[in-house]
């Protein structure tokens, strides 16, 4: 097939936004299809302007990369739309009228990603599906009087949670029969169990330490301030900490941090297997990418207790907890801090777990979901 994927971003150079997207297009590519990716690229965000036009090798296939410069204008409306969303709108649409062949599916990245191809898959009938991995669906309603068409064109749904697909049938994009549940998934290649001491070794960090790993914004949603509180009451044998991610206002600043700020996708599992665990208090997620990526270097996990994780964590493997608590979060390092055993035991069913959320099954599941709707 030749796919188009319409996605909200994109890695290029070191702005490593949305890789989960790059490895699925890497493995459509991989298993033989021809894949052309669209992703705007925010000028004034990433305070640089970029090449609009990539083409990289993929297992011997091309992969085409449209990077189209776009402002952002906050929000700024233009007859009632958003400024910004109808620039991203032209420029994609201006893309794909000078395709020099009409994709046989269009796979949108987010419901928005979707409805900015709309317009074009309609006129040339051309399959539309949509991947749900947002955080709230509810707030990704595009901006028209066309939705309702729009849900009705779309030909399927690939939902990263049953929470997902949940919210989407009740919120009427869809309907069960379109919608199927596809979790996030690992490249296996990149993210797998690897020797702690010599990670520690590497990354120079205390060879006998506790230490927990968080990866995502430092902001309210993800918790890092929380589990730093947390961290903080926990009395006893030091608990010590790597805060991986961006600022978002709300800086970790317990004792014992032992690296805080960005790391590099590519070094990510370095630091998940120096570590003992993975802890994210998170309060909303679609599936998280980096809970399954932590999964999959062995480790036991603390997250929460909310639906969204249900398809991933169970009691064999983390320890949910209510991610507004703070002394549940304490009470559940000091747990796998003082039991070895059981942190051996839940890292080995988090790998046996996450051995079916491989990236290669994941884009064969979803290209037969897509080939048996068209």
């Amino acid at each position: 097939m030749n796919i188009v994927v319409v996605t909200p971003d994109y890695p290029y150079k070191r702005i490593n936004s949305y890789p989960f997207v790059q490895q699925l297009v890497n493995e459509f590519a991989r298993q033989g299809h021809s894949c052309v990716v669209i992703a705007p690229f925010n000028v004034m965000h990433n305070k640089q302007v970029c090449q609009e036009r990539e083409v990289v090798e993929v297992a011997g296939r091309s992969v085409t990369i449209y990077r189209p410069n776009v402002l952002s204008f906050s929000n700024w409306k233009l007859f009632g739309v958003p400024l910004s969303y109808t620039i991203r709108k032209r420029r994609i649409l201006h893309i794909l009228n000078r395709l020099p062949q009409k994709p046989d599916v269009i796979y949108g990245h987010f419901w928005i990603s979707g409805f900015l191809a709309y317009d074009y898959a309609k006129e040339n009938q051309v399959p539309l599906f949509v991947a749900t991995g947002e955080s709230d669906v509810c707030s990704a309603f595009p901006y028209s009087k066309e939705r309702q068409s729009f849900y009705d064109y779309v030909q399927g749904v690939v939902a990263v949670s049953s929470k997902n697909k949940r919210e989407s049938i009740d919120s009427g994009l869809t309907t069960e029969d379109k919608c199927q549940v596809f979790p996030n998934s690992i490249d296996g290649a990149k993210f797998h169990p690897m020797d702690r001491l010599k990670c520690r070794e590497q990354l120079n960090l205390p060879r006998d330490a506790f230490i927990l790993s968080f990866v995502g914004l430092f902001n309210k949603r993800k918790g890092a301030q929380r589990l730093s509180e947390a961290i903080r009451r926990i009395k006893g044998r030091p608990v010590y900490s790597l805060f991986i991610g961006e600022e978002g206002g709300d800086r970790p600043s317990c004792d014992h941090i032992l690296y805080c700020g960005k790391v590099s996708h590519s070094q990510l599992a370095t630091y998940l297997n120096a570590s003992d665990a993975f802890v994210l208090p998170t309060l909303k997620e679609g599936c998280c990418n980096a809970i399954v990526e932590a999964m999959a270097c062995g480790l036991p996990v603390i997250s929460s207790d909310r639906e969204f994780n249900d398809d991933i964590l169970d009691e064999e493997n983390s320890i949910r907890i209510d991610p507004m608590d703070v002394e549940a979060i304490a009470s559940a390092i000091v747990r796998l801090r003082d039991d070895v055993a059981l942190r051996q035991r839940m890292g080995e069913a988090a790998l046996k777990r996450v051995g079916s959320l491989r990236i290669e099954d994941r884009s064969e599941h979803i290209l037969n979901f897509i080939k048996s709707r068209i």
